[in-house]
């Protein structure tokens, strides 16, 4: 990768948290018999749209400083079939259902029926700070003069297309 990105790896599979003007691309590599294998039956790319980059940002941060937070679900529409992105935490163990610190965080990316295609990462502190900072990276880099495009008015506001500006998957 030659650009930007955060890296969430595990013994199952690498996610790749890559920063882009129009959203936060989400590529993940299963390993197969000890091996990366991108064309594996469950690797994806998936972009996020900006949109919902600000709720996975807040959520993130929410979890890692172990405060209250809804859990945060992206269902991104394709042509191909819909992909949910949910950011969740186990149920709260404290008394009367408040956080006692002990609840597991996860990212869970679904693409398909087939296992393959349900990812679900436990997530520790050095994860959802890649999440956090991988949103803020988008969050910066959208609001960039150099990603903005003039409109009619004079006044720079929009994103210029992105090179893959559809949510796609690979392999799915």
């Amino acid at each position: 990768m030659n650009r930007m990105h955060f890296t969430v790896a595990k013994s199952f599979g690498r996610l790749q948290l890559v920063p882009e003007p129009n959203g936060l691309r989400l590529y993940y590599v299963p390993i197969v018999n000890g091996e990366l294998s991108a064309d594996a039956i469950g690797a994806c790319d998936v972009l996020v749209p900006i949109q919902a980059v600000g709720g996975l940002w807040a959520t993130a941060r929410a979890f890692l400083y172990g405060v209250e937070s809804l859990d945060e679900n992206v269902i991104i529409r394709d042509t191909e079939g819909d992909v949910l992105v949910k950011l969740y935490r186990d149920k709260p163990k404290g008394a009367q259902g408040t956080l006692s610190g002990e609840e597991i965080s996860w990212l869970r990316i679904v693409t398909g029926r087939s296992e393959e295609e349900r990812r679900r990462i436990k997530l520790g502190p050095r994860d959802l700070l890649c999440i956090e900072l991988a949103c803020n990276a988008v969050l910066t880099l959208s609001a960039s003069p150099l990603f903005q495009q003039p409109t009619e008015n004079g006044l720079s506001s929009t994103l210029q297309p992105a090179e893959h500006a559809e949510p796609h998957r690979l392999n799915s």
